[in-house]
Order: structure tokens, then sequence, then C-alpha cells
């Protein structure tokens, strides 16, 4: 006996496809009502939720203006240092977020009271033209996030109302905010101008100062709303955006989203007025803190310089000694010369070992100035440092952008590492130079030193006089040099930063909500739901429904299909009920079906498994054995299921010796386990029973089980063996390689047609063979028996397709009732031309 080959694709998906196709045009009408619904509501909502505008504006940010760096002026030389662009503009953004820069905006834009008009399903935003205007007192108490209405009763008077469970009341004294969880309910009536006192809040409603239609207004409610400047300050910070508009512009892009385009406007204009102003102030108080620095130093040398200048007259008058020797004039400015070189190379010594100190620590790096501005020209240092400042600006930029795990920033980081080793060999070299020069600068000084000092004493003094005066002389025109820069910086009044473009709204409408989109997402949910509905339900309905589904999923063939049993006592071992005519009449073809494979008298074991309980496999299995029995056939019934014995439950054979006693070895023989059944003695049986203290797998593997197969084979025309269900143990796979045919039961609307696609697997891999499924539980047209073109199907008996017994009148349901209805059916089907 050939093993059923399975070749060819599964044709699950096409079949399921088809079936939710199928389904879909069945629900059709759902669909239909469920995208109506959507775009319904979709609609509805993008005509009801208040419409949101984008506002935006433009700032330039000169990131090398000069105003940047301590206030010096880029009309005047020195002072402008390199700048780290990138994280400046980093820097900026945030200011521009910043918390007192928005609280200062608000405040001065009193957007501390927002006004609304309209039905509650279309309340908007009011700004600029409204009935009245809200004026606090800021002195009391202020009620915050709660809605006050007003009704307008005349001219002269109004209704004010608020009701509201949870508030926040101020408190003027501390400058603090309390939270009030409690229910509060106010209503008076009041005249314009007067002022509203309360203990929660104080504050007066008036007239705006220009006319107003109230027409406008008609029947639509007018209620405010006071709001904390905290509050305030950080919504306007969290619906601003700014961003850069190119990673290699320094032009920022400010955009705010509001109810209202003008208030946005106003919001953007002033808090860009306040940005650049606070730049302005800060260059402003830099250059005065420089200021009044040069004029406290420049006090000190002025007098000084007085004083030496006189100590330089009354010497000269005193020795009158006019002039010096030309040897000590030339000593002097020899040694002033050297004296100067001197200052300059301490300087650039100090300079170079500031930027080790600098390079030591990666926070300084914004800190190092430019060599020039240390009057130092050496190309190769300014050359490093200028590649260091900008892969430290390509670091930040890249951390900003794509996160500190980012490849790029690895390698940025590696280029700073050598660049820095670099650079710190060179200021190494450097400041060693510069020592050796400054050795040989302090040995000629030392020399000239020597010539003065051989000098008259008058001379000498002369000399120590003219030396002191021509210091503070220097010293003077340095600061006063420094007092003109710092001058003229602070009176210049350009901003490095300005506004490119004004604020105004972006394109000609509110960018929210956008109602295409809506009702294109509304159509789609609308599909999506009732889809999810249907694949869902298809998945729910992924258990078999009939035959003919079966035979389309699965290449295995279908042994029989078992009609099902309406009757309300199913017979067992135990006793002697007969199965519906429909039901008996399947247990016979399966049989013929078995008897027709069965060709070699000694391969005559025969496995029932299913995926999981309640397929019927049992109930197979027993009917199975008891028709083989009732047509004369020896057939043994085994139940090898030792984690749930379903067989013989109240037969007294349980509490005799059983399978597993069998499998465990001792001295229990093969006919200890045997069993007659008393109503069918050509049945016999060998029960089991739950073994707590063994493993079934450990039974089933026992050297015994083989053996005695072997010896029942001739024993007996047909060994059926219950086996454990496939689907959730192994048990039933240490069996199969003992079966000589392998019937998988499988039950409608109980098993799963995935559980075939495993089962598919299992005959593929060779760990099954010879293997058949049983449809259980078939009506209707599912229910078929015979084999080939002998096919007999029951729609005319008693029973199928009549399960409530509408058709007694052809088939009494009663003892006979299996005679009288195959002999009806018959009839019918020969009337019918029905071929037998």
């Amino acid at each position: 006996m050939e093993s059923p080959k399975l070749t060819g694709s599964n044709i699950y998906a096409d079949l399921n496809l088809e079936g939710l196709v199928k389904k879909i045009w069945e629900k059709k009408f759902l669909f239909a009502a469920s995208v109506v619904l959507c775009v319904g509501i979709a609609y509805a909502y993008a005509k009801i939720v208040p419409p949101l505008y984008a506002v935006k504006t433009t700032l330039l940010i000169d990131s090398s203006g000069s105003s940047r760096k301590l206030g010096d002026s880029k009309y005047v030389e020195g002072g402008v240092g390199l700048i780290d662009m990138e994280k400046n503009l980093s820097n900026e953004m945030g200011i521009l977020k910043s918390y007192s820069l928005m609280e200062k905006t608000v405040r001065d834009l009193d957007f501390q009271v927002s006004y609304y008009a309209g039905k509650w399903y279309k309340e908007r935003e009011a700004y600029g033209y409204f009935p009245f205007e809200v004026e606090l007192i800021d002195t009391s108490a202020q009620m915050f996030n709660a809605r006050f209405y007003v009704e307008l009763l005349s001219d002269q008077r109004y209704r004010l109302s608020v009701k509201t469970k949870e508030f926040d009341v101020s408190n003027p004294a501390t400058n603090t905010a309390r939270k009030v969880e409690r229910d509060f309910e106010f209503s008076e009536v009041f005249f314009f101008g007067k002022e509203v006192v309360h203990d929660y809040f104080h504050f007066i409603i008036k007239k705006p100062d220009y006319k107003v239609v109230l027409a406008d207004f008609e029947e639509q409610e007018l209620s405010f709303q006071i709001h904390s400047l905290p509050g305030l300050a950080k919504a306007f910070a969290a619906k601003l955006e700014v961003a850069q508009v190119d990673v290699n512009a320094s032009i920022l892009k400010l955009t705010s989203l509001g109810q209202v385009p003008k208030k946005e406007v106003d919001f953007l204009t002033k808090l860009t007025e306040h940005y650049i102003q606070s730049k302005l102030d800060e260059r402003d108080e830099i250059a005065m803190s420089k200021e009044s620095f040069i004029r406290e130093q420049l006090a000190g040398v002025t007098d000084s310089l007085a004083r030496a200048e006189l100590r330089l007259e009354a010497f000269r008058s005193r020795a009158q000694a006019v002039d010096l020797t030309q040897t000590a004039t030339n000593a002097l400015n020899q040694v002033q010369g050297l004296q100067s070189t001197k200052a300059q190379l301490e300087l650039k010594v100090k300079y170079y070992s500031s930027l080790l100190q600098y390079l030591s620590d990666t926070s300084s790096i914004d800190k190092i100035i430019a060599p020039s501005v240390a009057g130092i020209e050496d190309p190769i240092l300014n050359d490093n440092l200028l590649e260091l400042k900008r892969l430290y600006a390509e670091r930040s930029r890249l951390k900003y952008f794509k996160g500190d795990k980012s490849y790029d920033l690895e390698i940025i980081s590696q280029q700073i590492s050598a660049t820095t080793r670099s650079l710190r060999e060179n200021l190494k070299n450097l400041i060693n130079s510069s020592m050796l020069a400054l050795s040989n600068l302090d040995n000629q000084i030392l020399t000239y030193e020597g010539t003065i000092s051989q000098l008259p004493s008058s001379e000498k003094q002369l000399l120590n006089y003219q030396r002191k005066t021509n210091l503070y002389e220097n010293l003077f025109n340095y600061l006063s040099q420094e007092l003109a820069k710092t001058g003229i910086a602070r009176a210049e009044d350009i901003p490095d930063t300005k506004v490119l473009d004004t604020p105004r709204m972006v394109g000609n409408g509110p960018v929210e909500p956008k109602k295409g989109m809506l009702v294109i997402l509304g159509f789609l949910i609308g599909l999506i739901l009732p889809l999810g509905l249907v694949i869902i339900q298809h998945s729910i309905d992924e258990k078999i429904q009939d035959i003919g589904q079966l035979e389309s999923f699965t290449k295995i063939p279908v042994a029989a299909s078992i009609a099902h049993d309406y009757s309300d006592v199913k017979p067992t071992l135990t006793n002697d009920i007969q199965l519906e005519w429909q039901v008996q009449e399947s247990f016979r073809d399966l049989c013929a079906k078995i008897q027709f494979l069965i060709t070699d008298p000694s391969k005559n074991v025969i496995g029932l498994t299913s995926t999981v309980p309640d397929e019927g496999k049992t109930f197979c299995a027993l009917n199975l054995g008891l028709n083989f029995a009732r047509g004369g056939k020896k057939t043994l019934l085994i139940d090898s299921d030792f984690r749930v014995p379903s067989q013989i439950k109240e037969d007294g054979a349980l509490k005799k010796q059983g399978f597993s006693d069998y499998l465990k070895g001792g001295s229990v023989e093969i006919e200890d386990i045997i069993h007659v059944n008393e109503h069918t003695p050509n049945l016999h049986y060998i029960p089991t029973r739950i073994e707590e203290n063994f493993n079934p797998q450990e039974l089933l593997t026992s050297p015994r089980l083989e053996e005695m197969l072997e010896a029942l084979k001739s024993s007996y025309d047909y060994i059926i063996i219950d086996t454990p269900a496939v689907g959730l143990v192994s048990d039933f796979l240490l069996i199969s390689k003992f079966l000589d045919i392998q019937l998988f039961v499988v039950r409608r609307k109980v098993s799963k047609l995935s559980f075939l696609t495993g089962l598919e697997k299992l005959i593929k891999k060779g760990k099954m063979k010879n293997t058949f499924l049983i449809f259980n539980d078939a009506i209707g047209k599912s229910f078929k028996y015979g084999y080939g073109d002998y096919s007999y199907g029951y729609g005319y008996g008693y029973g199928y397709g009549d399960p409530k017994g509408k058709g007694k009148s052809k088939a009494k349901r009663d003892k006979n009732g299996y005679k009288n209805g195959v002999q009806n059916g018959k009839a019918e089907e020969k009337s019918k031309g029905i071929r037998k």
C-alpha cells in the first residue's frame, strides 16, 4: 500500500483570498455604511474643530559679527575671534524658546486674557475685535483656567457667570498660584467699566475704544479666559518651532500655530524685537563694563604719568641736566626695544600655555581666541586652530541632527583627537623656542644695563626718570586708544541679527485641519474597520465548514465523511445503543474503504488521532471497531492516551490491569489486559488509566509495545489504536511507526485548516505514512459515503437537511428508523434517476 503523495502547490492562499473577497462582497452594504459614517465624522470634525493657521518669520544670525564677541567694533581693529557657528546657532535657537524671552513677550502683548465667541460646537477665538475688553487688576488674586461667560443685557449692563470644578488662583503677595478643586458657581449682573471684585478674581470689563457691530455676535456665546503668565509663556514656547533653514546657512525660521493669524503675527513680531534688543542690550552692557574698567585704569595711569613728569622736570632743574649723552640715549633705546620684544614673547608664552590648558578641557574650546588677537602671526598654528574649531562645529552639528551613536560622529571624534595631538606638539615646540628667545633677550638686557651702570650718577637717575615717564606715557596712549574703540562699538546700533522676512501667514488658509486629508483618512478608516471585522470573522471561519473546503485545501485524501449524530445518547463499550442510520452508514463506508486499502492481512494496525480534543477521535475509533466487529471481523481496540484516557470510564475493567500496566513490565502478560465487550464478542479492548508516576513517553518507547503488536497481529483482523491528539503532545509520533494506516480526524466547525499544514509537513518529512482524513460531523452536501463512482447521498430520508424531524412522514424515528430511512431514501433516489 503506497502512502498518498502530496504534490503541487498549496492552494490555500488562493482559497483564503477568494473566501475573503467573497465575505467582503457579502458585507458590501456594511462597507458602504462604514465609509459614509467615517467620512461624515471626518467632515464634521473638520467643520467643528477650530482651524489653525501657521505664521512664520526668518532671522539672519551674522555668525561673524564682531558684536557677538565682547562688544568690539567692526570698524576698528582687534577682538575678532573664532566663532563656533553651529553651536552658537543651537544656542540662539534655545534662547528664542527660553522662558524669560517668552514671558517678556506675552506680558508686553497683554495676552493674559483670551476671548471666544460661538456655540460649544463651533467656538472660535477672537482677537482685536470683540464687544468688550477685560482689564486685570494685577495687585489682586485672579482665577486661571476657568471660562467666564458674558451675556450682554443692554448697552450698559451685562451678566457675568462662571461654573467650574477645578481652577487655579494666583497670590500676588507671594507671586505664586494654587490649585482649587471644588464646585464653584458665580453669576451676577454688572455695569460696564465697574470693577468686578471677588475673592478669586478682580478685573474691569469695559467697552473697547473702537466701534463694534453687535449684530456680528448675535446668537453667540461670548466668553473669556484668564491665563497665568508662566502657563502662557510655556504654551507659546511649546508651539513655537525654531529650525535652521539650511545646515550651511545661519538663517533661522520661526513658525507659530494659532487660531488667529494676526495674534501669531504680533507674537512673532514682538518676540523678534525682544530678541534683537536683548542682543543690543547685552553688547551695551559689556561695552559699558569694559569702558568703566578702562577709565579706572586710565585714571590711575594719568596720575602716575603726571607724577613721573613732575619728578623728571624737577630733577632736570636741580641737576641742571637737560639731555642725556648719546651713550645713555642709545642704551635706553636698546633696553626699551628689548623689553618690548620680551613683553611680546612673554605674551606669546602665556597664550601658548593657555591654549594647552584649553585643549585639555573640551568645554573651553569656545574660549580660545585667534592668534592674531594676541599679536601672533603663525599660519600653521592658525590653520590648526581653524581646523580644530571646524571639527568641533561639525561634531556639534552631527550630534544635533544624527545623535550620539552616529558613525560619522565617531570619525569626526577621531579627527579631533589627531588634530589636538598635532596642535599640542606644535605648541610645545613654540613654547620651547620662545623660552630660548627670552633667555637671549635677558642676556642682551643685562649687557645694556651694564653700560648704563657705568654712566655718571646724575645721568643714571635721569635715565630712570625718563624710562618711567615713557612707560606711563605708552600705557596712557594704549588705554586711550582702547577707550576710543569701546566708545565707537557702544555707539553702534546696528545689530548682528536682523529680520529677513517679517511675520506673515503661511499659504492662503489654515494648515490644520487638512480637510482633504481628513476625508481621505475617514474613507480609509471606513474601509479598514469593516475589513478588520471581516478578517477577524474570516480567521474565525478558518475552521473547516464542509468537505469541499477540506478537499480544496489539502492533498491528503479524505477516507470518509461521518454524518452528524442528532441523538442525545452515544454508544459506548458499556451499552448497546445504536447510532442513527446516517452515522451507521458513514462508518460502514469507512470500513469498506479500509478493507479496500489493506491488501496485506499482516498490515492491519490502524491508528486514529486528531489535532485537539473534541474532534471525535475516540468516537470514530470506537464506532469503527464496533462496525468491524459486527461485520464478523475480530477487532482489538487499544486506548493509548495515558494523559486523558477516554474509553470505558464506567466499566469495571478500569479496576483491573490495563495497557500501562503491561508496558511498565513485571509479570503482566498480554492476556491479562485484554477485555471482551459483553455486547459485541468480536470486539476486544485494552483500557488504560492516567499514570502519574510514569512519563507517557517512557511507556510508549518500551520494547514491549512492539512485541505486543507483533504478537497480536495474527490473532486479530484489525487492531485499532486510539492515540493522543498530535497537536498537543508528541506521543502519537512515538506510536506512528507501528501503524499501517493513520486516520486523522477533523471535525466541522472545530478543526482549523491551518492544522493541516503542519500535518502535511509531517507527511513530507516521512514521520507519518499512509495518512487519510476522516471528516467528522458532516451535514447536508458534506455527507456522502461510498467509494469511487458509487457514492450515495442522503437527502430524502429521515434526518439530513431536516434535523428537527420534519421528515417523520417518510421515516419514523424508532428502532426501525434505519431500515425505513434507507428504503425510503433509495426509493426516492431511484425515482429521481440517481445512480446506485
